[in-house]
């Protein structure tokens, strides 16, 4: 049996059910967001996390989305923030049982209970 393809590129029993709700809420706002803004957040982040890495993760499809969701939320400056929050939390550099690292862009912007945990993580109270 032969499946026809859709378009997309993806067989229709193979694209599973589709996007959630979250994601094409985050796509509609994503579309607002101008791409210089989304580098300079990807860039500072890089600057935080990844420093003087040879190998840095890719500005792929999925960060994009998240980082310009957010972006559209919370604006740039609120956005650079959560990242320094994330930086603040021992927890999420490594000092944990696992002595692993949960900093990865996907999760700091995953959505906005995770966007503002990361913003309550920074000492005193903050201005923009």
């Amino acid at each position: 049996m032969v499946e026809e393809s859709n378009g997309t590129g993806v067989s229709p029993s193979k694209r599973g059910r589709g996007e959630s709700r979250l994601t094409k809420e985050q796509r509609r706002k994503a579309a607002m967001v101008l791409d210089e803004h989304i580098l300079q957040v990807y860039e500072y982040w890089l600057e935080v996390m990844r420093p003087g890495r040879k190998r840095v993760p890719a500005l792929d499809d999925r960060r994009r989305l998240k980082i310009a969701s957010a972006i559209a939320d919370y604006g740039v400056d609120e956005c650079i923030q959560a990242i320094n929050g994330c930086g603040a939390s021992d927890f999420h550099m490594g000092r944990n049982k696992a002595g692993k690292r949960y900093d990865d862009l996907e999760l700091i912007f995953r959505d906005q209970d995770h966007i503002e945990r990361f913003l309550s993580y920074l000492p005193g109270e903050v201005t923009w």
